[in-house]
């Protein structure tokens, strides 16, 4: 029998009377902004290309508050770059779990019949205290149906402990939640095929660290647009090579046309 991560005495403080994590936030953050989610469906790439379907699912590393547009999300810089004609497809949702995922955008994204799926999951549960047993079991449940029926792309998560809003005194939390669920992303992804897993901790994690540059958006939560193309910089090799295996795979050549998704 498989024996979870433990969450241990720290995680407690995420769920005591009154929520200490959404307390905290909102008394030493008060003033700041709130943004609302944006969708980075549309057609990109090269209108001469072979025509693609990518659908992505998942948090708000996928919707971009603060950003000014769409396009600016990372995954549609991205997609713009592609010598492919890309019909971008988001059932993304800002403050999204696992949980969130599975029963409200997995079945929808399902039927778009992509070519690849990306997928930005569990920010939100690190920072909510989902149990370790259910994110595992949630995630692993999310892969496997997609995997089903397209390759997926699928972002671990970075250290949390680096967005500016945090309270100092939640910052070690942070770290250690995202750390487990990031470890258990990984497990998770190594055990379920036509994954491929992009390690957001050890390639993002020091760039967004750095004083040198501000990477966040005036909410101080989310990147800046900034953020989302050094992002886009960092997993372009990732989502490349997942795209051509899948253009590769035997399996596309018998798979019929459909319309676009977005039209």
């Amino acid at each position: 029998m498989r024996r979870e991560v433990a969450i241990g005495v720290p995680s407690l403080a995420l769920v005591t009377a009154g929520g200490l994590w959404v307390q905290a936030l909102h008394s030493a953050n008060a003033a700041l902004p709130r943004f609302a989610d944006l969708c980075a469906s549309g057609s990109y790439g090269d209108p001469a290309g072979q025509s693609l379907r990518i659908t992505i699912l998942g948090d708000s590393s996928l919707t971009g508050p603060g950003l000014e547009k769409g396009s600016d999300i990372w995954i549609a810089q991205l997609a713009d770059r592609l010598p492919w004609s890309v019909d971008l497809v988001s059932q993304a949702k800002g403050g999204s779990r696992v949980r969130d995922v599975l029963l409200h955008q997995a079945a929808d994204a399902a039927l778009t019949q992509p070519d690849l799926f990306v997928l930005a999951i569990g920010a939100n549960d690190a920072l909510h205290a989902t149990s370790t047993r259910q994110f595992r079991r949630d995630l692993e449940a999310v892969l496997n149906l997609l995997g089903r029926i397209a390759p997926v792309m699928s972002l671990g998560v970075g250290d949390l402990s680096v967005i500016p809003r945090l309270p100092k005194s939640l910052r070690s939390l942070a770290a250690y939640r995202s750390a487990t669920i990031d470890e258990i992303h990984s497990q998770v992804a190594q055990g379920v095929s036509q994954v491929t897993r992009v390690p957001v901790r050890e390639l993002s994690d020091a760039m967004f660290r750095s004083p040198s540059i501000d990477l966040f958006a005036e909410d101080r939560f989310h990147p800046n647009r900034l953020g989302h193309t050094a992002w886009a910089d960092l997993f372009e090799p990732f989502l490349r090579k997942a795209l051509q295996d899948s253009l590769d795979a035997p399996a596309r050549l018998a798979r019929p046309l459909t319309a676009s998704a977005t039209a």
